[in-house]
């Protein structure tokens, strides 16, 4: 472990920037509270009374883990899967229920965070400061959110600023010379709520050209507005340089740099009257990935490859909707109005062969949509529907029924059926040499079935079985010519069914003791054959507080999943190719101790056992490591 004498220092001086003595802060959702969910119909309600499958990471789970980056949160949730290519700041995939990894519509506080360029969302490159918690919205969801929601729906809520204004500062260091520094200050800034977070990351990583850093930020502001009125600025900016080494199976790259750099922003105005909730949000989402591969020593122009490409994106978005409180139906009525853009400039070369690919594209997006949600006794119904227009395919319309029945005061039996689709994204449709502008959208139907029941007091456990059908996968085809006989283009082509069962369990074991258990079992069936889907997952945490201590268990496991490492020994490679990959199962853990009130010292110690494994073949995850911190007051 590599740790500098500044790091070092400033570690052991951190107690003296605490502010004057605060309790230490509880977490924001109590065993006894009751929890609210915003996604699921799109609306603010207990997540008791909603018909869909949503689960809640909540900020006790976030304080518990003291995570570099959101991917540790999301994999809290049953339905999902993630694979990172590699060590700290590396690609993350997520696969809701099977589906494809840009099938999940992801959201920051309401706004749209998937990339218009491939239609993905990197879980690794988000910091995990200013989070309040996360909700993941399982099932077909494009009857409320449109394209991208086949899997599910996944939204990351930003804290909110109460109370008198607190600032606070925190310092890791760690494996593989990792540094991280945080100020932070949350409270009441005139006549508002502030909550903001500024986060400066760098870890040397596992081997030459594995190094990461990013800097990043978080704000929000609650502007007060009479007694029912609310507006917010919100906003996250991420600025990263990751070394991308390659594949274990290949030498290290020592030249491969990326550079993503991604700001996300919205206005929202609330009002809430007695029986009408009415909001109107404004958003943008800004993307900049950069990526350049220098030639590697002992290679020239025309033996060597070099690449030199920036990505660009931008997502504009205008949404409203009313809810209505009409006797025992709550009508949810909408629009929203979405302009993005992408632009690709790539000079590369290939032995001396010169490969550019150019482009610069924009489509329009408007929608409407309407949702019912009736209850009378212990049924709970819900019907919706949206149409949706896009300027390059034409009209969509997405479909959901969902339905529950209290069986008693504390049961529930859930159900729902919907369709869902994905819009061909702009590298589908524009990349040179690969994009079809003719490609229609990717469209899906699923259904659910779950019980829930509460026990011991706060707990609850929960069974959902599900069942995906996807036709017009878009996937690369063969389409070989003179000037390129490897030449590969986007087509429709492909069916996907995806099947299993999820199980979600939250146990109070003891007091300020719980046990959070999520397993999934999945199938699939499609040809060629859906890479990184592990038969079963399974996390589970066991998280303790006792006055001035606190701890996290995790565990993590996979079972085994199809995928190919590229390196197929039959033509020379000198890995495996396509196959069946070995699961894992990983150990985590992380203590705290209140060395007074505002000021915490922790550590976390990732990958207990030090087990060799790869979630995504050819990547090697990263072995045993620690980090050791310090904090005060505002987190």
């Amino acid at each position: 472990m590599k740790i500098s004498p500044l790091a070092l220092s400033s570690l052991l001086a951190l107690p003296a920037l605490a502010q004057e003595p605060t309790p230490t802060p509880a977490p924001d959702a109590p065993e006894n509270e009751t929890v609210i969910v915003v996604t699921a119909e799109r609306n603010s309600q207990p997540i008791s009374q909603t018909p869909s499958t949503v689960t809640v990471v909540t900020r006790e789970q976030i304080e518990a883990k003291k995570p570099f980056d959101i991917s540790d949160i999301v994999r809290l949730s049953p339905g999902v899967s993630l694979a990172q290519t590699g060590s700290l700041g590396k690609g993350v995939s997520i696969f809701t229920r099977g589906t494809n990894s840009n099938h999940t519509l992801v959201l920051i506080d309401g706004i749209r965070a998937n990339s218009p360029a491939d239609g993905r969302f990197d879980f690794g490159n988000i910091l995990a400061e200013n989070i309040e918690r996360i909700e993941v919205l399982r099932g077909p969801q494009s009857a409320l959110y449109g394209s991208d929601a086949i899997g599910g729906v996944i939204n990351i809520i930003t804290r909110r600023g109460t109370g008198p204004l607190k600032t606070g500062a925190g310092l890791e260091i760690g494996s593989d010379s990792l540094q991280k520094q945080v100020f932070s200050a949350r409270g009441q800034v005139g006549r508002g709520g502030l909550s903001f977070s500024a986060t400066r990351l760098k870890s040397g990583g596992q081997s030459d050209n594995d190094d990461y850093k990013n800097l990043g930020a978080s704000l929000r502001y609650d502007l007060g507005i009479g007694k029912t009125s609310n507006l917010a600025f919100i906003g996250r900016f991420d600025d990263a340089e990751v070394g991308t080494p390659g594949q274990t199976n290949f030498t290290i790259d020592p030249n491969a740099r990326s550079k993503p750099r991604e700001s996300f922003g919205n206005v929202q105005f609330t009002h809430d009257a007695e029986k009408r909730r009415d909001k109107v949000t404004f958003g943008i989402a800004d993307r900049r990935l950069g990526f350049s591969d220098a030639l590697n020593p002992g290679t020239t122009p025309a033996t060597g490859t070099t690449t030199d490409s920036t990505n660009k994106s931008r997502v504009l978005s205008l949404d409203a909707q009313s809810a209505f409180t009409l006797g025992k139906n709550t009508l949810t009525v909408g629009g929203e109005s979405r302009r993005e853009r992408a632009s690709v400039d790539s000079v590369a070369s290939f032995g001396g062969f010169p490969f550019n690919s150019q482009f610069n594209q924009g489509t329009r997006t408007n929608a409407l949509f309407v949702q019912d949600e009736f209850r009378s006794g212990r049924f709970t119904l819900a019907p919706g529907v949206r149409y949706e227009r896009n300027s390059q395919f034409g009209n969509n319309t997405s479909g959901r029924f969902a339905a529950s029945f209290d069986v008693d005061a504390k049961s529930k039996i859930k159900a729902s059926y919907g369709t869902a689709f994905k819009a061909p994204s702009f590298n589908d449709l524009y990349f040179p040499g690969f994009g079809t502008p003719t490609l229609q959208p990717e469209k899906s139907r699923g259904y659910e079935i779950g019980y829930g029941r509460e026990i011991a007091g706060s707990g609850r456990v929960e069974i959902t079985a599900f069942r995906n059908r996807i036709r017009n996968l878009i996937a690369g085809v063969a389409a070989p010519t003179a000037a390129d006989p490897f030449r590969f283009i986007a087509a429709n082509i492909n069916r996907a069914k995806t099947q299993g069962v999820e199980i979600g369990l939250d146990l109070p074991l003891a007091r300020g003791v719980r046990a959070v258990v999520n397993q999934t079992f999945l199938s699939t069936d499609a040809a060629p054959r859906l890479l990184r889907r592990p038969g079963f997952n399974t996390t589970a945490d066991l998280i303790a507080r006792r006055q001035k201590i606190s701890a996290d268990l995790g565990f993590i496991a996979q079972g085994r999943r199809f995928d190919n490492d590229f390196q197929d020994p039959a033509f020379g490679g000198t890995g495996r190719g396509a196959g069946v990959f070995g699961g894992y199962t990983r150990f985590d853990l992380t203590l705290g101790y209140d060395v007074r009130p505002g000021l915490e010292i922790y550590g976390r110690l990732q990958n207990l056992f030090g087990r060799d494994y790869e979630e995504a073949a050819g990547f090697r995850a990263p072995g045993r490591n620690f980090v050791i911190g310090l904090r005060t007051a505002a987190f």
